[in-house]
Formats: C-alpha cells, structure tokens, sequence
C-alpha cells in the first residue's frame, strides 16, 4: 500500500512539490461558498499580516503597489468582455473600458517614450510569443541570450519560443562584459541568420550596447527586441537606458516587477507597421478577453513611475550598489565587481562555495530573508544554479534607503553562514525599521473581496 499516495492536483509534480499539495490538499477540503469564503479570507489575511510584519523580500521580481495604484483597482470590470477597437467594439455599454484603454496605452507609451503601445497581454512571455507570432514563421531561427547569461525561459525552445517551432540559437555572451560579444556578432548572425534579435531578460546588472546590435540585426534583416520585464521602471524613470532611442524596435516588459503594477505585459514600439502586426497577435490571434480591471492600476502606475513622487527608481539602484558592496566587505563574490556591481536593482552573488544557488535561497528563508536563484555566465548548462539574485525595489518602496543597507548585508551574512537554529529574529527587525513605505499619506489595504453576510 503507498503511504504518500500523489496529490490530485499535480500527480506529475517533483517531489517536493508533491509533498507541499499533499499537505495542502488534506487542509483544504472546503466545501460550499461559506467555508470556502472562510479559506480564502484566512489566507488574505495572513498574507497581509507576514508581508506587513515579518521578514524581507529582496525577490527581484516583486513589488507593492502605491496606494493609488492599489485603490483603482476595480475587480466587477474583470467580467466585462470588450473586444475590438473602442468605437468598433462586440460588446456595448463598455464606454468606460474604452476610456480606459485609452489612458492606459497612452501613459505607458509615454512612460517607455513609445509612439505605440500595446498593454493587453495578461504576461510578458504572452508579450513575447505575440512577437514570434507576428513576425517569425514556424523552423525560423532567434537568438537569444543563454539561461547562463540572463535569458529569460520565453525565449527558449523548450518554454514560449517552442510553442512557435523555433530555432534557438544563444548568442556570443562575455562574461567579463556581461553582454553580448560584440566581437563574434558579425559571425555568429551570418552562420544563423535568426528573424529576432533578443535580450534583456531574468538577469540585468548593466544596459546592453542596443546601438552595436541594432547595427547588426540592420546588415542580416533582422528585428532586435529588448525584453526589459525586470528594468522597465527603471527605465520609465529615467535610469538604465532607452531601448527604442537606442535601437531596439520593439520592447516587451512585466507591468509589475520595477513597473509596480499589476501583473501583466505590454509591448512598445516608434513603428506603425510593427506596432499593427503585434495588435493583431494580441487580439484575436493570442487572446479574445482579457481583464480591463488591470487598466486603471496600469495608467497610474506608468505616470507615477514617470514623475518620482516620491522619488523609488534612484534609490533602488543606489540601495542595490551599497548592499552589493557591504556584501563584498562580508567576503562574497559578486558579479560586475569591477563595473560597480549594478545599474539596475539588482544582485548577484555567487553561491558556488554556500553548496549552490537553491541551498543558500533555502537558508535565507529559514532566515525570513526572501530571494531567488539564477545562473551564472560560467556555468554549464544543465547544472544547478549557483547564483543569488537579489532585488532591492521592494524594500526601497517600502523605506529602505542605502543607510540600511550594512544591517541588510549583515543579517544576510548571517543567515548564510550560521550552522545554528534558523531565527527570522533579524529580518524582521529590519521589516520593522521600514515602516509603512515611501508614502506620505500612507493608506491602509483594502480587500477587494468582501466578506458576504450570513443568515
């Protein structure tokens, strides 16, 4: 008889996941609208409990939204369908969806300083494979920039760039420059000749020289995308670099991350032509409905990201150098250390000597500090990560500041290296410290989702 019989969710789940459903599922055996309600509102609540009092998110891919961001958000347009142009929709009595639309392409094309916008995609890999829609064929090639450089999975053969029946070809990286060697460029696109030019991605310390690739991609036919889901509200605000005044002809990007939106992806670009054929792939080629309750949160998030009141982008970057330095000091070994670390929000730290990427991630947990891995431009593909990357836009929209960061750095070093009981003791102390964020006038969450009343 099999004591751990599968979860039903995800039978086909690794073995750790497995054991988390199993766990799960025995808890949750709710039933009716009342007790599910009961469920849902328990964990809303504790969720907004821990993230408002325990521990550090230093995650490179999260955020929290300001308070005007959080309060448009209008969950009952989540049911309204509005397909089409505004003023050729299928569906009437949607005139506000289409004001909507309106400001919200507007304010992110302004943000990215774009002629066009396209703000629909529920994700940036659905951003992604709108492009491989619109502008590759089934068997073309795309290159791209290596898991071990920073590429993100939707540019892959085995994830989004698959779906197409692409070819994927990595291109020349240097790992001393952390970008794309431009002294193999030339060759390496006349060997492949790829449709798509693409990078940005997971990891993104330094810009990329988009100038020497665009040069390029112009001598083989090719269109350069520049994937800035990790770096867009860096970029709105003025920091990083341009990618369309740069070169690229198309951006895609995650409207949350350092946006600090709601999740989602968008696309820009300065082209009319290029800008209809990724219309086109978003509706009705990729999507019919999407969710309109995104668009209020969207427009204020890019004006805000725009005009810095109070200010988050420079600080996050400033933050991310400090913690990287005070790290150094600590004896770590960081990516672009002889570049100044970063010039964006964030980090790497090489975990080859703390037993790899996942073991040290699983130490700061325990610690109640909250990371991610990524791999490292050295490593061989199809070993474990051996990289920390860590975030600071969070924790600076939070009240963070670089002053912070030598406690930031030292509880850091401590839950890496103390063979003791774990203890979140530190971490949220330092939660502690940051109060209720950069704001002003801080105001509380509210829950969208309100409890019905009962007999």
């Amino acid at each position: 008889m099999n004591a751990h019989p599968p979860p039903a969710i995800a039978p086909w789940a690794d073995a750790a996941s497995r054991r988390r459903l199993r766990e799960l599922e025995t808890l949750h055996r709710e039933e009716g609208p009342a007790e599910v309600t009961d469920a849902v509102t328990r964990e809303l609540d504790a969720f907004h409990h821990r993230t408002a009092t325990e521990g550090l998110v230093l995650y490179a891919g999260t955020n929290v939204l300001s308070p005007a961001v959080r309060a448009a958000h209008a969950g009952d347009l989540s049911t309204r369908p509005a397909l089409g142009w505004p003023g050729g929709k299928l569906q009437t009595g949607v005139q506000e969806i289409e004001a909507l639309e309106v400001i919200a392409t507007t304010q992110v094309a302004r943000a990215m300083r774009a002629a066009y916008a396209e703000v629909r995609f529920l994700t940036a890999t659905m951003a992604n494979l709108a492009l491989y829609s619109a502008f590759t064929q089934p068997g073309d090639t795309i290159a791209v920039l290596s898991p071990e450089a920073g590429g993100h999975a939707s540019h892959h053969a085995h994830a989004t760039a698959g779906v197409r029946g692409l070819n994927v070809a990595h291109l020349p990286y240097s790992s001393t420059d952390l970008d794309v060697d431009a002294r193999l460029l030339d060759g390496f696109l006349t060997a492949h000749r790829p449709r798509l030019i693409l990078v940005g991605g997971s990891v993104t310390l330094f810009p990329h020289r988009l100038g020497v690739l665009r040069e390029a991609a112009d001598r083989t036919g090719a269109l350069l995308i520049h994937d800035a889901s990790h770096t867009a509200g860096l970029i709105a605000a003025g920091h990083v670099q341009e990618p369309l005044a740069e070169g690229a002809h198309i951006v895609t990007f995650s409207t949350y991350k350092t946006f600090a939106g709601p999740a989602g992806g968008a696309a820009v670009t300065n082209d009319p032509q290029l800008a209809e054929a990724i219309s086109h792939a978003a509706y009705p080629v990729l999507s019919s409905n999407y969710d309109p309750a995104r668009l209020g949160p969207l427009a204020i998030a890019a004006a805000e990201a725009v005009a810095q009141e109070p200010s988050w982008a420079a600080p996050t970057i400033t933050a991310a150098q400090h913690l990287a330095d005070q790290l150094a000091g600590h004896g770590y070994a960081l990516l672009g250390a002889d570049r100044g670390y970063t010039r964006t929000h964030q980090i790497v730290v090489d975990a080859t000597a703390l037993g790899g990427g996942g073991h040290a991630v699983a130490r700061l947990a325990a610690h109640g500090i909250h990371a991610g891995t990524c791999r490292l431009p050295r490593q061989t593909p199809d070993t474990p990560a051996q990289g920390i990357r860590l975030g600071t836009q969070e924790i600076v929209r939070r009240g963070a500041d670089a002053a912070l960061m030598p406690h930031v750095a030292a509880v850091i070093h401590h839950s890496l290296t103390n063979t003791g009981p774990a203890s979140t003791h530190g971490a949220a102390e330092l939660r502690a410290l940051l109060g209720p964020g950069i704001w002003a006038d801080p105001q509380p969450v509210q829950l969208n989702a309100v409890r019905p009343a009962r007999p």
